[in-house]
Protein backbone atom coordinates (compact mmCIF):
# COMPACT_ATOMS: atom_id res chain seq x y z
CA UNK A 1 0.00 0.00 0.00
CA UNK A 2 1.62 3.26 -1.01
CA UNK A 3 2.05 5.89 1.58
CA UNK A 4 -0.10 9.19 1.39
CA UNK A 5 1.81 12.59 1.65
CA UNK A 6 1.36 14.12 4.37
CA UNK A 7 0.78 17.93 4.12
CA UNK A 8 1.44 21.41 5.85
CA UNK A 9 -1.66 22.87 7.19
CA UNK A 10 -1.54 25.95 5.36
CA UNK A 11 -2.01 23.87 2.28
CA UNK A 12 -5.13 21.86 3.98
CA UNK A 13 -6.69 25.76 4.83
CA UNK A 14 -6.00 27.12 1.20
CA UNK A 15 -3.05 29.31 1.73
CA UNK A 16 -0.71 27.98 -0.62
CA UNK A 17 -0.18 25.67 -3.55
CA UNK A 18 2.49 22.18 -3.17
CA UNK A 19 4.91 23.29 -5.32
CA UNK A 20 7.18 20.00 -6.53
CA UNK A 21 10.32 20.07 -8.95
CA UNK A 22 12.07 17.67 -10.59
CA UNK A 23 14.98 19.25 -11.68
CA UNK A 24 14.80 21.84 -14.06
CA UNK A 25 12.72 19.42 -16.07
CA UNK A 26 9.20 18.93 -14.68
CA UNK A 27 6.97 20.72 -12.06
CA UNK A 28 4.16 19.74 -10.28
CA UNK A 29 1.68 22.13 -9.11
CA UNK A 30 -0.99 21.27 -6.25
CA UNK A 31 -3.69 23.54 -5.27
CA UNK A 32 -4.47 25.04 -8.88
CA UNK A 33 -7.42 27.66 -9.56
CA UNK A 34 -6.75 27.34 -13.17
CA UNK A 35 -4.64 28.13 -16.27
CA UNK A 36 -4.25 31.30 -17.25
CA UNK A 37 -1.43 31.07 -19.91
CA UNK A 38 -0.61 28.03 -22.43
CA UNK A 39 2.72 28.80 -24.39
CA UNK A 40 5.70 27.13 -25.76
CA UNK A 41 7.79 29.05 -23.94
CA UNK A 42 5.12 30.51 -20.90
CA UNK A 43 2.77 28.97 -18.37
CA UNK A 44 0.84 30.58 -15.93
CA UNK A 45 -1.30 28.65 -13.21
CA UNK A 46 -3.87 30.45 -10.89
CA UNK A 47 -3.89 29.18 -7.65
CA UNK A 48 -6.18 31.32 -6.06
CA UNK A 49 -3.97 33.85 -4.09
CA UNK A 50 -1.26 34.15 -6.47
CA UNK A 51 -0.07 32.94 -9.89
CA UNK A 52 2.48 31.06 -11.07
CA UNK A 53 4.67 31.82 -13.88
CA UNK A 54 6.67 29.15 -15.51
CA UNK A 55 9.68 30.08 -18.14
CA UNK A 56 11.62 28.18 -20.50
CA UNK A 57 11.62 25.82 -23.72
CA UNK A 58 9.10 23.43 -25.08
CA UNK A 59 6.58 23.47 -22.01
CA UNK A 60 3.86 21.08 -21.49
CA UNK A 61 1.16 19.96 -19.23
CA UNK A 62 0.79 16.52 -18.79
CA UNK A 63 -1.65 16.08 -15.68
CA UNK A 64 -4.74 18.51 -15.17
CA UNK A 65 -6.40 16.63 -12.75
CA UNK A 66 -8.92 18.89 -10.34
CA UNK A 67 -6.14 20.92 -8.68
CA UNK A 68 -3.40 18.99 -10.29
CA UNK A 69 -1.22 20.56 -12.63
CA UNK A 70 2.22 19.01 -14.18
CA UNK A 71 4.74 21.11 -15.91
CA UNK A 72 7.40 19.53 -17.96
CA UNK A 73 10.38 20.82 -20.55
CA UNK A 74 13.18 23.29 -20.09
CA UNK A 75 12.43 25.45 -17.08
CA UNK A 76 14.35 28.34 -17.10
CA UNK A 77 12.59 30.26 -14.43
CA UNK A 78 9.75 29.91 -12.16
CA UNK A 79 8.10 33.56 -11.04
CA UNK A 80 5.39 34.17 -7.90
CA UNK A 81 3.55 36.49 -8.37
CA UNK A 82 1.06 37.99 -5.96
Amino acid sequence: MAKEKSRPPQLDMGFAPLVEMVGNRQVTVEGSAGILLYENECVKISTGRMVLSFHGRGLRLHCISGSCVEVSGFISKIEFLC
